[in-house]
């Protein structure tokens, strides 16, 4: 696809050329053909379907849709139309409804945390969901964690004091309660040394993950050997995970990766001032890449590069948000942005795709963010450039910020990465950073593979 379209847009067809993009964008997840679109699905000539509902593609596997426990009031449906800015006619509230009318629900947590949320983000709480607070339940089963990953290098150097993020997995039948509720704790060891447990923040439920960084002590004598983690629970009881990772410990470490060394910028006066130094810096390389079609990840209903110029896709895992979004830019008169509920870990798009694609303070909520580079790369095309922007840096081990915890006790994932965590992620996939920038805390890279 991208050779075609690429030679009417040298020869001056480009308006064909998008027209025939936007016809052959979708591909099915099952086995990465060409979806056609229906009057209330896209389809597969494999046989697989997607829905299309309040015109917006769900392109997810295994979704499943349940009427609404009620239907939105009129002063609900007031409210949110305020919220939007958009103006009240009849045919958008119909839209509103219809949108509302439904729920959704998923086998994986991550999506399931990630929909039917909207409303509550809007201060409007007909159906406030429950806290992991709420839910855990002690009892009297088993305790029990696995390791899903960790980002400690493979070399350390002696005698250093670092810190890491690990994330875990309740794979018992108890709930993990957080450190508050006299509860447990997350330590590394390395040569029987530790350098300071972190707390749970929240309690994990059974099946649920978090991750949480811990500061950990190299040995002073070089060698190699074995990391351990562990659970310290507030009454002293210890449980230690089953995996053991290689690591050595050196007097001095080269490192494989490129060291992100961002200049710094001005400090934004709040999140939008935050986003508006991002947007600039991808509306700087649209220019000078002659960007013609980018896709932004987890834009949420406020897509961050919709006015930069160009043909954006803007994709995230809120079905309703990105009906809302739908609705919101098609009043504001927008034709060049396209809204899809899809999944960052299974982009429906064929390889070299898009001109750029862009994330803004998106990276971090993923529970793999190496997974999710590797699908940018995949779909980006040769020569072409990825944005990441706005991701908060720096590791909190014992008091971390509140609005955190509010998100963690939602079930939303959320972490914090550091500059190295971020280069090696980067590096792991073969992005090469051109250029970085830190506002305060906000990491904005663009980079090229």
């Amino acid at each position: 696809m991208s050779d075609l379209v690429a030679w009417l847009d040298r020869i001056g067809l480009e308006n064909l050329g998008s027209r025939w993009w936007r016809r052959n964008l979708f591909r099915c997840l099952a086995c990465r053909s060409v979806l056609r679109k229906g009057v209330d699905a896209y389809k597969c000539s494999c046989g697989t379907s997607y829905p299309i509902l309040a015109n917006v593609p769900i392109l997810l596997p295994e979704v499943k849709t349940s009427p609404a426990s009620a239907p939105l009031t009129e002063v609900e449906t007031t409210q949110v139309i305020t919220a939007f800015g958009i103006k009240d006619e009849a045919s958008t509230r119909q839209r509103i409804a219809a949108i509302f009318a439904r729920t959704y629900q998923f086998t994986d947590s991550f999506l399931e945390a990630e929909n039917n949320y909207l409303l509550q983000r809007l201060a409007i709480n007909r159906e406030a969901r429950l806290s992991v607070e709420a839910l855990a339940e002690p009892g009297t089963g088993a305790f029990a964690f696995s390791i899903i990953r960790h980002y400690v290098p493979a070399a350390l150097v002696g005698r250093a004091t670092t810190s890491h993020n690990v994330r875990i997995r309740n794979i018992g039948s108890e709930p993990l309660l957080r450190r508050a509720r006299d509860g447990w704790s997350l330590a590394l060891r390395l040569g029987g040394q530790e350098a300071g447990a972190t707390p749970l923040p929240v309690t994990v439920l059974p099946g649920r993950e978090i991750t949480l960084p811990v500061r950990l002590a190299a040995p002073a004598a070089p060698g190699d050997y074995e990391l351990t983690v562990s659970l310290v629970h507030a009454d002293g009881r210890c449980l230690v995970a089953s995996e053991r990772f290689p690591i050595a410990v050196q007097s001095t470490v080269k490192r494989s990766h490129k060291v992100l060394d961002p200049i710094r910028g001005p400090l934004p006066a709040d999140y939008d001032a935050d986003h508006m130094i991002g947007i600039r810096l991808v509306e700087r390389a649209v220019n000078l890449a002659r960007a013609r079609r980018g896709l932004e990840i987890a834009s949420s209903s406020s897509p961050a590069t919709c006015n930069l110029g160009c043909l954006t896709v803007n994709i995230d895992i809120d079905a309703q948000t990105m009906q809302m979004a739908d609705v919101v830019f098609e009043k504001r008169g927008y034709s060049n942005v396209i809204f899809a509920c899809c999944d960052a870990l299974h982009l429906p798009f064929a390889e070299a795709t898009f001109d750029f694609v862009s994330t803004f303070a998106a990276l971090h909520h993923f529970a793999d963010p190496v997974s999710v580079l590797r699908e940018v790369v995949r779909v980006v095309k040769p020569g072409g450039f990825v944005a990441i922007m706005c991701e908060p840096t720096g590791h909190e081990f014992d008091r971390p910020h509140p609005q955190i915890v509010e998100v963690l006790e939602h079930g939303v994932n959320e972490q914090i990465f550091s500059l190295d965590e971020y280069a090696r992620m980067f590096h792991a996939v073969g992005l090469r950073p051109t250029s970085a920038q830190m506002d305060d805390d906000s990491l904005k890279v663009i980079l090229r593979r």
